[in-house]
């Protein structure tokens, strides 16, 4: 989970979305400000787009930066006018500020001055999730997918926005358009996992978990759900690997919590050893 983000949603929505969206409205009410915002909104895209490819040399994650160098390009290759783009950005540079209302209002605009740009709906609706307007949010992502099947960011922040409203099989559908369009989409892959157990499908969730282990082979977390999906599924050995493998990656990272989560469960393994040996 991040700072604010402005034009997609990154990552999982596994609870709620005040909790757990990652580079979320919701997450942040002060977020770290993006001077690339206001360069772009005062039609300084070069400076902005500098900006932005600077951050990313620092946080190459940040969803905010690479979104907007894709709202730059679609301007560089004629999608959208110089003056669409610098209400685009004032809408953003309104939101970065707090402002929701005038945001909102300039994001409206921008929808009734070109209704066949897909972005605009997409922050419509991020904002709409983070103040609980769950219905208006999906009508939003709804709309973007609709003039772009293939937008992607969309397509995860409506999944997303299923998931947290426990619409599981909804979320199922459009994780997996996304994984369909980016295979290498860690927090679809993972999601979609974590829906898989909770629905006690644990050979589905296994694999999925799987594949994300495969695309980023140090995240500790990845090991601890798959250690959990195969406890789940009676498979101890592997349960324990993995398990072990979480550990000594929360341990590089210094991550305690991870280390205490890891503790109960190492606790569960003796446990079903002494168990094991009493039946012996």
């Amino acid at each position: 989970m991040k700072q604010i983000v402005i034009l997609t949603i990154s990552t999982a929505l596994l609870i709620s979305l005040n909790t757990v969206i990652n580079d979320s409205f919701a997450q942040n009410a002060n977020p770290t400000y993006r001077e690339g915002i206001e360069y772009a909104s005062e039609g300084r895209f070069k400076d902005a787009a500098d900006w932005f490819k600077d951050n990313l040399k620092n946080n190459k994650s940040d969803a905010t930066s690479i979104s907007s160098l894709a709202v730059i390009n679609d301007l560089n290759n004629g999608k959208i006018t110089n003056a669409y783009a610098r209400s685009f950005f004032t809408g953003l540079d309104f939101l970065q500020k707090g402002k929701t209302d005038e945001g909102l209002k300039e994001l409206e605009m921008d929808i009734k001055s070109n209704p066949e740009y897909p972005k605009a709906y997409n922050v419509i609706g991020i904002v709409y999730a983070s103040l609980g307007e769950k219905s208006e949010s999906i009508s939003y992502f709804q709309k973007a997918i609709e003039i772009n099947p293939q937008y992607s960011e969309a397509c995860f922040n409506l999944a997303a926005l299923y998931h947290s409203s426990a619409q599981l099989e909804d979320a199922l559908k459009y994780y997996e358009k996304v994984i369909s369009l980016e295979p290498n989409s860690c927090d679809a892959i993972i999601n979609t996992a974590a829906i898989y157990i909770s629905q006690g499908k644990y050979p589905e969730a296994i694999k999925y978990y799987q594949n994300a282990i495969k695309l980023d082979k140090n995240n500790p977390e990845t090991y601890y759900s798959l250690a959990l999906a195969y406890f789940m599924s009676d498979q101890f050995i592997k349960f324990r690997e993995n398990l072990l493998k979480a550990q000594e990656l929360y341990q590089q990272k210094g991550d305690t919590k991870g280390l205490e989560k890891v503790a109960e469960y190492m606790n569960k393994i003796k446990e079903i050893e002494s168990k094991l040996r009493r039946t012996k």
